[in-house]
């Protein structure tokens, strides 16, 4: 009973873009995550950014970064005996309202699925993301550790998405792949043409009874004449018995992103249907100074409904040449969901 409430609850956070066995689907999906935090700490200090603050996730020292907020708006029909089009729009969505800019579409995407796997063209997010993102307990809130010395952020990181990109998943057995591609077209000036460093990359994950293995790689170099060497390859491992979940991963990360590894490991323990405990760690080694760092967070999470939570906790994260930074707060998690809106019809 236990598994299948988080089962349930995951499903909905994430908002799969379709229920494969409808005809015709339409189906709209709010996230809400009003954080109230408290901010200490030198690196605080440094950024101005001391004190109370009402937040959706904080990363890099920035409220409303990296955060849960969404609308998904999601649709699908059959064409053919065994393949379907699919579609979504997301919109990012904080506690200030709508995202302004580049951030305010989450994905854009539509494509095709069948037994044969699944296509997707748009604005996407990149198999390095999404390889072991929900790994972490406290992915997307205050608590963290992606943008916050825990994992890597960003675009090419575990936040953000790319625009012009395309994908291909399938599973074979128990494995599952996902191939990504993002075309650069911007002008080169003086060439004719565009500059064609595309970016790239793929992630495998393999469940072998309690314990999944997850492998991923990008390289975004020269990227829409961005930097030289935005590479990152993460190694990573879960294992999950009972009520108790643990989960390790490693990062390499290039020059051009945040230029060093990342150790990260995280546990979370499961109490009845409702309590989950969760703890997490990592190491930062800085490749070209001598500027490494940590990061560690405590936490609760607390389920009144399968559509809402409680959470509360700390988050410390210190560098060497850039100091701590502390959030302690405690927040909530709304999902607003219509269903398939053309079922019956």
């Amino acid at each position: 009973m236990r598994l299948r409430f988080f089962a349930v609850v995951c499903a909905l956070a994430t908002a799969a873009p379709l229920a494969a066995g409808d005809e015709n689907h339409f189906s709209v999906l709010l996230r809400l995550q009003p954080e109230l935090v408290h901010v200490s700490g030198s690196a605080a200090d440094s950024r101005d950014r001391k004190g109370w603050y009402l937040t959706d996730g904080w990363g890099g020292g920035n409220k409303n970064s990296h955060n849960w907020g969404a609308l998904f708006i999601d649709g699908g029909f059959r064409v053919g005996e065994r393949t379907r089009v699919i579609g979504r729009l997301g919109l990012n969505v904080d506690m200030e309202g709508l995202k302004d800019g580049d951030a305010r579409e989450r994905e854009v995407e539509a494509g095709l699925e069948g037994p044969w796997g699944r296509l997707m063209v748009g604005r996407l997010e990149t198999p390095y993301k999404t390889a072991g993102l929900g790994w972490d307990p406290f992915n997307a809130t205050f608590m963290q550790a992606r943008a916050n010395l825990g994992r890597s952020g960003g675009a090419f990181g575990h936040g953000g998405y790319v625009d012009n990109a395309l994908s291909y998943a399938h599973r074979i057995g128990d494995l599952r792949f996902t191939l990504f591609g993002a075309v650069d077209d911007v002008s080169d000036i003086g060439s004719g043409g565009t500059s064609g460093n595309h970016a790239w990359g793929l992630s495998v994950n393999l469940p072998l009874g309690p314990v999944e293995l997850m492998a991923a790689h990008i390289d975004a170099s020269e990227f829409k004449q961005g930097p030289d060497k935005r590479t990152g390859t993460k190694l990573g491992v879960r294992w999950s018995h009972d009520a108790w979940t643990l989960a390790s991963h490693w990062e390499r990360r290039g020059s051009g992103l945040e230029d060093g590894d990342f150790f990260h490991v995280n546990a979370s323990y499961r109490l009845d249907d409702a309590w989950q405990f969760m703890a997490g760690a990592s190491l930062f080694s800085d490749s070209a100074d001598s500027n490494d760092g940590n990061y560690a967070a405590l936490g609760v999470r607390y389920h009144l409904d399968r559509r809402f939570s409680f959470h509360g906790g700390l988050r410390r994260n210190d560098r060497d040449a850039g100091g701590s930074e502390t959030v302690a707060g405690l927040g909530m998690r709304v999902i607003l969901a219509t269903g398939n809106l053309l079922e019956g019809r």
